[in-house]
């Protein structure tokens, strides 16, 4: 019997309530954040202290949780719902950042996410990299690399150039207030994303130096077999269907994803359901978008990411300016209809020409003069001047601190992309026409063109109410006083200070109609020949805007054959939805599925998968086949190791052991640990081999299997009486210890149990191996595990299996000496 063993330091303890759902628990790879999908679907993020930082709660009509995924760089948290909606939440201020509506790509559910992050310099690939797992930061492999090759690597002004970051020199852009449900610009990603100061930075966050060199992939599987691919969190690349890679895939789904950074090849384990059996496949992805494209991959897809936020950005200011004035309009709107209906019905005019007459001669008709005196009086006059200035000058605001800047901001980033559509070889890779752009940049300009004029309009109507506004408050006060008393003839005299040709003009002009709803243009139809095509023509809008709104502007007259901001702001939108369509296209056409590898009839109770590439990929340019899991070969191509790690809950071992045993002892006491070796060349991946080990263990289950880094594997154990979490070495690096693999044959895996390399541990004697063992409590039974291995900082999560709890232990805590040693046998 093993007794106690408590080998890692307890770092935290939480009890939850309602409970977990295992299948959504997810470590934060940069941070000591825990993020878990409850069973009611809510999904919370808590520090270690078990202090909540947010969560992350769909519409009723999104459905329940389906999957979990941080970005590799733990800055965002990626959550799938049912009705195929993923949500983006940014770690740090806890709000959605973007919403992605699936449904498009695929009408089943989503089943899998999976995201990496991938070098696009080639200068970095042959960097030595001892010890450089997927835990490890590509910032730390990227600098590491260019510290060993500043005094090689030549200078590149050009290269240096176009890396330059030139937005960060741009104001940062002003916060704008949560609206409300009339003019909300994105109603299903939330209207607040731009509401904070914190969130701001967040999205237009400058690029880093690594960040240049790099480009995180975000995969999402369908239960169809689609899987769709983004790049820089929602610049979507497209779809594929894994039935391309073979006509054997009847009904199979993505099960599991894994990549390196520096490796152009991910690796999908993928799991064919036919009507008789369960095959398990290994189906590389291959980007070679990443090769054929290089470090300007990273370049496009950041610019345009940002291109799409400063996108959305526009548009709910537009939506902003809209609702605000139209909300101050309301408020005069129903004034004047109040006196309207008296006016109709006895005198058969309008308050507009009540009022012009009253300005011009003086005399007051009675439905007027008890209109100012009963109804509107002071109180009224009060609330109509704030209602409208404020109407005006938030316009006037929103128009010069935060449409003007994010156009500007627009117009450099449609800049650089032009400059990489005119000035790169590499512009037919990456799908960029200089003609597109020019047409953007085009509509960008009578843009800004237009939010000048809107900041005219809306400060010369603000002028002309100044002075409606004063000679109103003038005649209230006159018309309350008795004809002929010293208050009548106070009030009479201030009428000297009353600008009465403003007055007037207000009145025929933005009181009747204001020239801001033109302008705005958000309910006008458009006409059957869009003016927008005069830029096929070779004719600029901006020159057309220019002298139509000059025009107008001197005749005053609303814009009639004009399309509005709104409308032109929906056709900026179409040109850049266009734009990313292309590039999108291009890129899709530099992604394969290859040849499937398949693994054997495998139902996985649970797994776990590791690309690894822990030398640097030219230091290892030898004949000899180390497992060192990632070097080059003597014809200078890439090879990866891809490590997979399962527990077959269909398999039945019963007297595989030789023992005598009871069921509970052989149900799913064996891990099988697959090596599938991809040789990579030009961006094209075939399998060089596939080998195969087994770790029989008894008497106990095994619960869960992860890996913890480059060299072992921690094992979930319920045993007889005690469950335990053990830690077991794979490979072998150095000439340390760990598992012996055999060769099997790439066209048939029926006798994988016969060739494969088995090694035996009896869980009765006491073993070094036993990191921690848990009493014999049926709820702290482990049910799943987490494993946060960066370097520096290496934990485990671990939740029981009652749902309510988890702990979580610190993997770098120094072992007991005095365990005894553990006899291995190996078949």
């Amino acid at each position: 019997m093993v007794h106690s063993i408590n080998n890692m330091n307890l770092l935290a303890e939480k009890v939850v309530q309602p409970a977990i759902n295992a299948e959504h628990l997810a470590y934060c790879p940069t941070m000591d954040l825990i993020a878990f999908a409850t069973i009611d679907d809510l999904v919370h993020v808590h520090q270690l202290n078990g202090q909540k930082v947010f969560g992350v709660s769909g519409k009723q009509s999104m459905g329940n949780v389906r999957s979990i995924k941080w970005k590799p760089n733990g800055q965002i948290l990626a959550v799938a719902f049912h009705k195929n909606i993923l949500q983006l939440t940014n770690a740090h201020t806890g709000k959605v950042v973007h919403q992605i509506d699936c449904t498009s790509h695929s009408r089943s559910q989503i089943c899998c996410l999976g995201w990496s992050i991938n070098s696009t310099s080639s200068q970095n690939t042959s960097v030595p990299m001892s010890g450089s797992g997927p835990d490890i930061s590509l910032e730390d492999l990227l600098n590491r690399g260019k510290r060993s090759n500043a005094s090689d690597e030549p200078l590149d002004l050009p290269s240096d150039l176009a890396f330059l970051d030139v937005e960060a020199m741009l104001p940062k852009l002003s916060s704008l207030a949560s609206g409300g449900a009339e003019y909300k610009c994105l109603p299903t990603t939330g209207d607040d994303i731009f509401s904070s100061r914190s969130s701001l930075d967040s999205i237009f966050q400058p690029p880093s130096k690594s960040s240049n060199e790099a480009a995180d992939i975000l995969v999402v599987g369908f239960e169809d077999g689609t899987i769709h691919l983004s790049i820089y969190d929602f610049f979507e690349i497209g779809s594929l269907n894994l039935s391309m890679a073979s006509q054997r895939f009847q009904r199979c789904k993505l099960l599991n994803h894994c990549a390196h950074p520096f490796a152009t090849t991910h690796a999908m384990l993928v799991v064919n359901e036919p009507a008789t059996q369960t095959d398990l496949f290994l189906v590389p992805l291959d980007l070679r978008l990443i090769s054929n494209t290089g470090r300007y991959l990273s370049l496009l897809a950041s610019k345009s990411t940002q291109l799409h936020n400063v996108l959305r950005y526009v548009q709910q200011v537009q939506k902003q300016m809209y609702g605000e004035f139209r909300s101050s309009q309301d408020l005069p709107r129903r004034f004047m209809q109040n006196v309207e209906e008296p006016l109709q019905k006895d005198l058969d005019c309008t308050w507009i020409q009540a009022a012009f007459h009253l300005v011009v001669t003086g005399a007051c008709f009675p439905q007027v003069k008890e209109w100012l005196v009963d109804e509107l009086g002071e109180r009224g006059h009060k609330r109509w001047d704030k209602a409208v200035t404020t109407g005006y000058e938030t316009v006037r605001r929103l128009a010069h601190e935060s449409l003007l800047p994010a156009l500007e901001r627009l117009t450099v980033l449609l800049s650089r992309l032009r400059g990489l559509s005119k000035f790169q070889d590499s512009n037919t890779a990456l799908g960029l026409t200089t003609q597109e752009l020019d047409d953007v940049l085009d509509t960008t300009a009578s843009l800004q063109l237009l939010a000048h004029y809107v900041m005219i309009a809306a400060g010369a109507e603000l002028r002309g109410f100044s002075a409606f506004s004063a000679w109103l408050r003038h005649e209230i006060d006159v018309q309350s006083t008795e004809p002929g008393s010293s208050a009548g003839h106070e009030a009479a005299e201030r009428d000297n200070n009353i600008d009465h040709a403003s007055t007037l003009e207000y009145i025929r002009g933005p009181m009747k109609q204001s020239r801001l709803f033109s302008l705005f243009n958000m309910d006008s139809p458009i006409e059957d020949r869009p003016l927008w095509d005069l830029n096929a023509e070779g004719r600029s809008l901006y020159e057309l805007y220019k002298r139509e709104l000059k025009t107008a502007s001197g005749s005053n007259s609303p814009e009639k054959q004009l399309p509005g901001l709104d409308a032109l702001i929906g056709h900026l939108d179409s040109q850049c939805n266009a734009i990313f369509a292309g590039i999108a296209a291009t890129q899709k056409r530099n992604i394969r599925l290859g040849s499937p590898v398949h693994l054997g009839q495998i139902s996985p109770a649970c797994l776990d998968t590791r690309m690894l590439a822990d030398v640097g990929l030219s230091a290892l340019c030898t004949d000899q086949n180390t497992d060192t899991g990632c070097f080059k070969d003597k014809d200078g191509t890439d090879l990866f190791s891809v490590y997979i790690a399962l527990v077959d809950r269909s398999e039945d071992n019963i007297g595989k052991l030789g023992m005598n045993y009871s069921y509970f002892d052989a149900e799913r006491s064996s891990v099988k640990i697959l090596k599938v070796t991809l040789k990579v060349e030009n961006g094209m991946s075939t399998t060089e081999s596939v080998k195969s080990a087994v770790i029989y263990l008894a008497p106990g289950r095994v619960q869960d299997v992860k890996f913890v880094d480059d060299e072992s594997i921690m094992l979930a154990i319920i045993g007889e009486s005690s469950s335990y979490l053990m830690n077991i070495k794979y490979r072998q690096s150095n000439g340390r210890e760990g598992l012996t693999y055999a060769t099997l044959a790439l066209d048939d895996r029926s006798d994988e149990e016969r060739t494969s390399n088995k090694l035996s541990i009896d869980l009765r004697r006491p073993n070094p191996l036993l990191r921690h063992s848990f009493p014999n409590d049926p709820g702290w039974s482990p049910e799943r595990m987490e494993i946060n291995g960066r370097h520096g900082r290496r934990a485990i999560c671990v939740l029981a299996q009652d749902a309510l709890r988890y702990r979580v232990y610190d993997l770098d805590s120094k072992p007991n000496n005095d365990e005894e040693t553990m006899e291995i046998t190996e078949d």
